[in-house]
């Protein structure tokens, strides 16, 4: 199959983790949406951030996005906000299999996400906990060691679609 298999979910849940498991369960390539944004900055998220603000921060991802999902056969982890723009859905549905991550709140991994830090992370998750869902092809709790979430997601979709 060469479909894409996107993973989604809130900042610190584990999808680039998970996501570098999985692509070596598959034996394909692995993309991060927040390294390759980065990587074209040449500055970290957080610098980003300060320096163009969120609507910045978004305007790259959304290019990110575009370039990474018109490859084929890659797992690739995203940013948990990138749900939050509508032009996003579209690109992400593109010839892909959505998988949220979803994982409790007190679990999440808050470094280096500016947003997580900036506001209330409850409000957040409760905005984008509907269109994670609407999203997702599956969704996968991640409540265990990562290796098992990934051996559960290569599992799941290897059963519903023989990826």
């Amino acid at each position: 199959m060469s479909k894409n298999l996107i993973l989604i979910g809130m900042p610190g849940a584990g999808k680039s983790t998970i996501g570098r498991l999985v692509a070596e369960g598959l034996g394909r390539p692995f993309a991060d949406t927040d390294t390759a944004i980065e990587q074209a900055a040449n500055l970290a998220i957080p610098e980003i951030f300060e320096a163009e603000g969120e609507v910045g921060f978004r305007v790259r991802e959304t290019e990110i996005l575009i370039e990474l999902c018109q490859r084929n056969a890659f797992v690739i982890a995203t940013g948990g906000g990138c749900v939050t723009r509508a032009e996003n859905h579209q690109i992400l549905r593109k010839n892909s299999v959505i998988v949220y991550i979803e994982r409790p709140l007190v679990e999440l991994s808050l470094e280096g996400r500016p947003l997580s830090h900036a506001g209330n992370l409850e409000a957040m998750y409760q905005a984008r906990l509907p269109l994670y869902r609407q999203l997702a092809d599956f969704t996968v709790q991640n409540n265990v060691a990562p290796e098992i979430v990934a051996a559960h997601i290569l599992e799941v979709i290897h059963e519903a679609i023989g990826y």
